[in-house]
């Protein structure tokens, strides 16, 4: 028996990612060209999928996802330990006057899986939020840190390399990563452990030194929350 990852399932796993990350119909070409490869292998995995409802066409004939990507949602949401644990956590602990993500890792890119604006209920923060690009997010920018300097650099840009790398070296250095924006918006995020996760804190606009160690602590003590046995 073969040893080698199945290089279909990979494909049609990532298909699916990508179609259901999109939030529109999106055509093969332009799925093909996001994944990096061939048109007709894209088209063949989205026919398949289509098949047991996982996708569906428009009447462009552009891709969506099909009914029983809320099936598969469901149970992905129940065999998650994360979300489970950490969601009546935050609902009960996380500050409401700032922004809560939190978000993993996937193909450079962060997703969230929480999500809340101050004021916003809980039904919102979990409605989804676009995915992010990794170097653009504090989240992602505390996630990479685990990786080392010579992978990250052959997968991002130097000016993305530029902006990461500060941050990257104080998530190692430190645990966590406090970013001040040119803006001046200050995020924060911190890594919870084994879940390959993070959680972080942004919204705090020209907080002054005092503000963002309380927040920092805050932060640190939601963590400790999250990842307790």
């Amino acid at each position: 028996m073969s040893s080698q990852p199945n290089q279909s399932l990979i494909d049609g796993i990532r298909c699916l990612q990508y179609l259901v990350s999109s939030g529109r119909a999106i055509g093969c070409r332009e799925l093909a060209r996001l994944m990096g490869i061939n048109t007709t292998r894209v088209n063949r995995l989205l026919m398949t999928m289509a098949s047991i409802g996982l996708t569906m066409q428009d009447e462009q004939r552009r891709y969506l996802p099909g009914p029983g990507i809320h099936a598969l949602a469901a149970q992905a949401i129940r065999g998650s330990a994360l979300f489970s644990q950490a969601l009546p956590i935050l609902e009960r602990h996380a500050p409401r006057d700032i922004v809560v993500a939190m978000g993993v890792l996937w193909e450079d890119q962060v997703i969230y899986i929480y999500h809340s604006e101050p004021g916003s209920q809980v039904s919102q923060a979990l409605a989804g939020f676009h995915m992010l690009p990794a170097w653009q997010s504090v989240i992602g920018m505390a996630l990479l840190a685990a990786e080392s300097d010579d992978d990250l650099q052959q997968r991002f840009t130097e000016a993305q390399w530029q902006q990461l790398a500060p941050h990257v070296q104080q998530q190692r250095e430190q645990g966590s990563v406090i970013w001040h924006h040119q803006d001046g918006e200050v995020s924060m995020a911190q890594p919870l452990g084994a879940h390959s996760a993070a959680l972080a804190f942004a919204g705090l606009w020209q907080p002054d030194e005092e503000v963002v160690t309380a927040r920092h602590q805050e932060l640190q003590q939601l963590t400790a929350r999250l990842i307790a046995p």
